[in-house]
């Protein structure tokens, strides 16, 4: 069967003030009236039914996320004592999924990210599944062609194009590839050149393969964390289960699982060039690109909020107050973000920098702001 593992414990530090330790990055509203990952399990509907859904999150999130999503198995949501970056969670995932399901594909994806052509973003789930169960030891990632060179994402070097009888049937859809080898982010001057060569797609994060497959590549290039997780699997359904999840699993290598998977096994990646529009949402910056048709004549974005623009351009202003009036006055490309008893004001030009921000509130232990 199918099964889908939403990664539900980042933080999303870059989209504070509205990010906090109490309402992370997929609890935000930013597209709808629904949270982020309320959405990411919408769009999953179609194909994967809830007690195939499958959430990987914090302790400090579970309650929430129990709460948000009351149709998915409480069971079903993994709590991480510790983090442990992707490859051990996922492969603690695919451990508990193959408890109740031996032949079980998973889907990975994260519960903070904006899909539109929903549609289209399903029956590539499904294109990628038959790929998988045609050959079971295919590695499947999704990869998204560049609409700009962004250094913010990694990049997949895609070879050549894979001719089966599954890539027969879904070419109607897409193209499948091998996969030459993951870069990760690139200077600016690499960017461009990965988007002019078109050969390169950015890597969306979203996996789908075999759970037997994944926990005998993990085992097989990170043999201790394995045992670990082994350790672990072997208390799956006694009273012992939170225990020795509680007790095990900080032991395990904190490691992404392109590093301890992916960059090893580029032999079995196959990359689907995704048709889908995506966005991480990494930073503020990203409203600029969902909302596009909203600007003003000078290039202006306001959400949530009223704004008098007089000598200013390129701006990009969003409240939680809808009433609450802006006035901008000679400024250019400036993020402004007004959430609860924090304001953010900052050039486009430092996004990426926000982070420092939070770390500046911890050195001043101004706990409340976090």
């Amino acid at each position: 069967m199918l099964h889908a593992v939403i990664l539900a414990g980042g933080s999303g530090t870059r989209l504070w003030p509205e990010s906090r330790q109490s309402r992370a990055k997929q609890f935000l509203a930013i597209e709808s009236e629904r949270t982020m990952i309320e959405s990411t399990v919408a769009r999953l509907e179609s194909i994967i039914p809830f007690d195939q859904m499958w959430i990987l999150t914090t302790e400090a999130m579970g309650k929430q996320i129990e709460l948000l999503l009351p149709k998915i198995p409480k069971s079903h949501i993994l709590e991480e004592p510790v983090p442990r970056n992707t490859a051990p969670c996922i492969g603690l995932a695919a451990a508990r999924i193959y408890y109740e399901d031996s032949d079980a594909t998973m889907i990975i994806l994260p519960s903070d990210h904006i899909i539109r052509n929903e549609k289209l973003f399903c029956q590539t789930l499904q294109f990628a599944a038959a790929l998988v169960g045609e050959e079971s030891n295919r590695l499947i990632t999704l990869g998204v062609k560049p609409t700009f060179p962004s250094t913010s994402y990694g990049y997949i070097e895609r070879a050549e194009c894979i001719d089966s009888n599954v890539t027969k049937k879904w070419n109607f859809l897409t193209n499948a590839y091998n996969v030459n080898r993951f870069h990760e982010k690139p200077s600016s001057e690499k960017a461009a050149d990965f988007v002019e060569s078109g050969r390169f797609a950015w890597n969306a994060g979203i996996f789908v393969w075999n759970c037997a497959t994944i926990i005998n590549l993990i085992a097989k290039y990170e043999p201790a964390t394995g045992i670990i997780l082994n350790q672990i699997a072997n208390n799956f359904g006694s009273k012992d289960e939170k225990k020795s999840i509680a007790n095990l699993f900080p032991q395990c290598k904190n490691i992404s699982i392109d590093y301890a998977v992916l960059e090893n096994a580029a032999d079995f990646i196959v990359m689907i060039e995704a048709g889908f529009d995506w966005d991480d949402v990494g930073t503020w910056r990203a409203l600029d690109r969902l909302y596009a048709d909203k600007h003003d004549p000078q290039d202006n974005l306001a959400l949530s909020a009223k704004i008098i623009a007089i000598d200013s351009s390129g701006c990009i202003v969003r409240a939680d107050d809808p009433e609450h009036l802006f006035a901008l006055l000679g400024i250019n490309d400036v993020i402004i973000v007004q959430s609860n008893n924090a304001t953010l004001i900052a050039k486009k030009e430092h996004e990426e920098s926000v982070r420092k921000i939070i770390d500046e509130l911890k050195k001043k232990n101004w706990n409340e702001f976090l």
